[in-house]
């Protein structure tokens, strides 16, 4: 009764305080968000982009998602997992009418990947980091019981991320997609790759790709530090020579020269960055530490630089790897996960390997993307995001791009902590102002990372942690509602979140998309945001992508209103595909346990609660 009660009260308080919060905010539309939330889009100038961007009528997508599961069987731990697809067309007529065609055979024309590996319980903490200290290695100070190490593995979870990037990778060199979908925020996945591939402590001892041969040149850790930044694109400035992408432009730059010599003033004027006595020791800083790890070799009489011949083809050798690997993983039938090096040693890919490999396989899909012209876009459903409440909005007022008073800085900070709260709470209590479907203007994605001024300067930003903020120029953030009720105006869909790749032939097309700030970082560095500052400034991509998600998003599916529904069905296309393989394990280990050769092996593979689970259900 007294958790009952304490349950109950607590909720409706919860309750009761977000319900108070509904006319705080309720002036914050008229104040600010009527600029910024475009609620109106034209199918005519969807047209135009279409025959301008892909100069054809019928564009084809496809949508990915992934599934995964883990599941004890004796004393093993079967870790299963895949990405699953759902393809279609969409024809814009002369008519400027969208017709959406999907697919029938879901389950026997696709390139779906999946993948699974029994592992011994007590061989996991070994391949899964989740179990290792800083240094790399297992952590002795915890005691893992069976049960711990079972429900704390994220095997089955890096396997399945992997597989979706190495599937969109795919469809994308295909070269017969124009539109691919994901149901992942592709921003927070890239900053998050990056962070889980950091520690440099842990390449030495949980990497097996360490070392592994490609085209007679084994991968070293030089490799792996070039690759972590190998996303190249000259005209966003990607990677930007700032902050701790400064390092990485300068391997770039020499590789590009290559087999010619540069000097430090070169190098500074050549990336157009400040000459002053801190940049120049930064630089002077990154070039030492390189010549020390033998990628960088210094001509001491002319002090000029040269990159190592075999780091030219780091990319390279590092897209044959993802190739090869992933292929091994998602067809080989025998030891999908175990990779064989010099002299027949034998190793277990890990969750730090998989890592690696989705990063590298991220990029090559933007490659592929920006090559071959194709938009990729993040779908999140029920993100907890909140950077343009707390970030994009106070740097923007600060900075007097939007107008700034002090009743709206409190009514924000009284409203909804979360982004998507915020704006179905505007969406609902505005239900006459806004039309469905609406979306916000879109916005640099390395806001994300970005704070106001950490001194209130004008025209200055920090960094959201240690002052760092990510690459810019690279992903565009916005949210969208798409469905409404016909009978009642306020039952609305939910509000989903939606993230882009750049295009710079469309995003830098015109200066009043780029909003430029300082950056305090060892000494001041220039940093240039994506911003379509309201909603009367033109944005091509967004036009279409607002037509084409609406025309996809059809409410005949309770469970899919307002949602994507070629990701609704890739998600039903992966859990069907779930399913079958927990049948596929339980008729596995039905076949083992009857198996009279195994009968006293088995028993003694089966741990204690096991047999505890099978007396219980037994006697129920």
């Amino acid at each position: 009764m007294k958790t009952g009660n304490i349950l109950r009260n607590t909720a409706l308080y919860q309750i009761k305080e977000y319900e108070d919060k509904f006319p705080k905010i309720n002036k914050v539309y008229d104040e600010l968000f009527k600029d910024l939330i475009i609620d109106k889009y034209n199918i005519d100038d969807a047209v135009k982009s279409v025959k301008k961007l892909f100069d054809k009528e019928v564009l084809n997508f496809v949508a990915i998602d992934g599934t995964e599961y883990s599941r004890p069987l004796f004393d093993m731990m079967i870790f299963y997992a895949g990405a699953y697809s759902c393809e279609g067309s969409i024809y814009f007529s002369k008519e400027n009418n969208l017709k959406i065609k999907y697919k029938n055979k879901f389950l026997e024309d696709s390139s779906d990947v999946s993948s699974c590996v029994p592992v011994y319980i007590d061989k996991i903490p070994e391949i899964d980091r989740t179990f290792h200290d800083l240094d790399g290695k297992i952590n002795l100070t915890s005691s893992f019981t069976e049960e711990a190490i079972i429900n704390n593995t994220n095997v089955a979870n890096f396997l399945m991320t992997f597989s979706e990037f190495y599937l969109a990778y795919k469809y994308a060199s295909g070269k017969s997609h124009d539109i691919i979908l994901m149901d992942r925020s592709l921003s927070n996945m890239y900053s998050s790759l990056l962070y889980d591939t950091s520690n440099r402590n842990l390449w030495s001892t949980n990497l097996s790709i360490l070392d592994y041969n490609i085209d007679d040149q084994k991968l070293d850790i030089n490799d792996l530090t070039i690759g972590r930044y190998n996303l190249i694109n000259e005209q966003l400035n990607l990677p930007s020579p700032r902050g701790n992408y400064l390092r990485y432009t300068i391997f770039i730059l020499l590789s590009k020269i290559y087999p010619d010599e540069i000097s430090l003033d070169q190098i500074i004027e050549i990336l157009k960055i400040n000459d002053n006595k801190s940049t120049r020791n930064r630089i002077k800083t990154y070039i030492q530490t390189s010549i020390k790890e033998g990628i960088i070799i210094e001509n001491e009489k002319d002090k000029k630089y040269t990159i190592i011949e075999k780091y030219r083809s780091t990319w390279t050798r590092i897209k044959k790897l993802v190739q090869e690997l992933g292929d091994k993983i998602f067809t080989d039938e025998n030891e999908p996960f175990v990779l064989t090096k010099e002299k027949g040693k034998k190793e277990w890919l890990t969750t730090l390997d998989l890592s690696f490999l989705t990063l590298f396989s991220f990029y090559m899909l933007i490659e592929e993307c920006w090559k071959n012209n194709i938009l990729l876009i993040g779908i999140t459903k029920d993100t907890t995001a909140k950077e343009f409440k707390n970030h994009v909005i106070p740097i923007c007022l600060r900075n007097k791009i939007w107008t700034y008073n002090e009743k709206l800085k409190s009514s924000l900070e009284d409203g909804p902590s979360t982004d998507r709260m915020l704006l179905q709470f505007l969406s609902i209590l505005n239900n006459q102002k806004i039309n469905v479907p609406w979306s916000l203007i879109e916005y640099d994605a390395a806001f994300v990372m970005t704070i106001p001024d950490f001194r209130n300067r004008e025209g200055y930003v920090s960094g959201a942690i240690k002052n760092n903020i990510i690459q810019s120029q690279l992903f565009l953030r916005s949210f969208v509602q798409f469905g409404k009720s016909n009978r009642d105006k306020k039952l609305r869909s939910n509000v989903l979140a939606i993230d882009r790749l750049a295009y710079p032939e469309i995003d830098l097309s015109s200066n009043d998309n780029i909003i430029q700030f300082k950056h305090d970082y060892s000494n001041i560095e220039l940093i240039k945001f994506f911003l379509f500052k309201n909603k009367n400034c033109k944005n091509e991509i967004q036009n279409l992508l607002l037509v084409v998600l609406k025309s996809m998003s059809g409410s005949n599916i309770g469970e899919a209103f307002g949602h994507n529904r070629a990701l609704f069905v890739a998600d039903k296309v992966a859990k069907w595909h779930n399913e079958e393989f927990r049948n596929i394990v339980d008729s596995t280990g039905h076949l083992i346990s009857c198996n009279k050769n195994l009968k006293n092996f088995v028993y003694y593979m089966n741990t204690f609660r096991e047999k505890r689970q099978a007396f219980e259900s037994n006697r129920r």
